[in-house]
């Protein structure tokens, strides 16, 4: 095992547990050397076994259960606001977001804006492929006429008219920026920022809407940016004792600092994480948990008790071995701290051997 093994996060935790575990060992042995050591000032002590196991280093962090960041949804019509959906409601593909004048705006789903009118002759570009995948998804090409791609064929244009049917607007065949809002999936109605009777002016603001999954949201240190990847699990407690588990799914890449913290606050990326269970955290949104991070694991490694380690008077660590009845000092390089543990390389140490700890 390298000398640069890494310690990372809980080597500072560990710290104190090695240094009360050599006080034992020292102090027993200043007693030996005076000779006159009495029952009181001895450690009693036991041995545990070196394992072989796989470690886990954790994190403990605060964070917010909810559906994710919100995004502004702007009206592009003239009129008049004849309705919204309630906060908390979710919109899905083909589903009017919102009504002007009482004509549906409905949702389609991509995550193109749309910026130009759409019509047969129109320049190809991904607008139009992101177009014809959502008439085909909600069964206006019953045919199967559209190849799905960047040109605007007639075809298209047929499905659109049997959209705009459907929808109770005009049939022309051509799809202007604002006949749909476009999002990148079903969406939930995170706040409404206008009342049905408002003025409708192109780029007002109506309603924030979030994604429709439940995930945790962590404001982590960036020191512990790099020890925590997509994947790695993660054990949560919600309000009232309640456990789950989830996934990290995503790890910021720029640290910022929580707006109107003073100049020595911590800055921090953005980590996500999707539950295993949604169904587990019920009804809750905005609410704080616990998480508990995997920031490393080591797999296969030799480990003994924390409190085995010996600090030597000329630096590093060591542990006492009991082999038949004897005990010497084994000189260690430690690696990993967790549940308890640190890995351990040391010359001839191996699983199975009794190390001395304090009881």
């Amino acid at each position: 095992m390298s000398a640069t093994l890494t310690r990372r996060l809980a080597v500072a935790a560990a710290a104190g547990v090695v240094l009360a575990g050599a006080a034992w060992w020292t102090s027993a042995e200043a007693g030996g050397q005076d000779g006159d050591r009495d029952a009181g000032a001895e450690v009693a002590t036991t041995t545990a076994p070196v394992t072989r196991r796989d470690l886990r280093a954790t994190e403990e962090v605060d964070g917010t259960l909810g559906y994710g960041e919100a995004r502004l949804v702007a009206n592009q019509r003239q009129g008049t606001v004849t309705a919204l959906p309630a906060e908390g409601a979710v919109v899905s593909r083909g589903r009017a977001l919102y009504r002007v004048d009482g004509k549906p705006v409905p949702l389609l789903y991509g995550r193109l804006p749309a910026w130009r009118e759409l019509s047969v002759g129109v320049d190809d570009g991904p607008d139009v492929r992101q177009l014809e995948q959502n008439l085909v998804a909600l069964g206006y090409d019953p045919d199967r006429a559209i190849t799905v791609d960047d040109h605007f064929t007639r075809a298209t244009r047929a499905a659109v008219e049997r959209w705009q049917e459907v929808l109770g607007l005009k049939a022309t065949g051509t799809v202007r920026p604002s006949d749909a809002v476009w999002q990148p999936g079903p969406v939930r109605v995170a706040t409404r920022k206008a009342s049905v009777g408002d003025s409708a002016r192109p780029g007002s603001p109506l309603l924030e809407a979030t994604g429709t999954g439940r995930q945790v949201t962590i404001d982590l240190d960036a020191s512990r940016q790099p020890y925590v990847r997509a994947g790695d699990r993660v054990d949560l407690e919600l309000p009232g004792g309640r456990t789950t588990t989830g996934r990290v799914t995503s790890v910021g890449k720029v640290a910022s600092v929580p707006a109107g913290d003073g100049g020595d606050a911590t800055p921090t990326v953005e980590l996500v994480v999707s539950l295993d269970d949604p169904e587990a955290t019920g009804r809750l949104d905005q609410a704080p948990v616990e998480a508990s991070i995997t920031t490393e694991v080591r797999k296969g490694v030799l480990a003994v008790p924390v409190n085995a380690l010996l600090a030597l008077a000329e630096g590093g660590y060591a542990v006492e071995v009991e082999r038949d009845g004897r005990r010497q000092l084994v000189g260690i390089e430690t690696g990993l701290f967790a549940d308890g543990q640190v890995e351990v390389d040391g010359e001839g140490l191996r699983a199975g051997d009794q190390v001395v700890v304090p009881l």
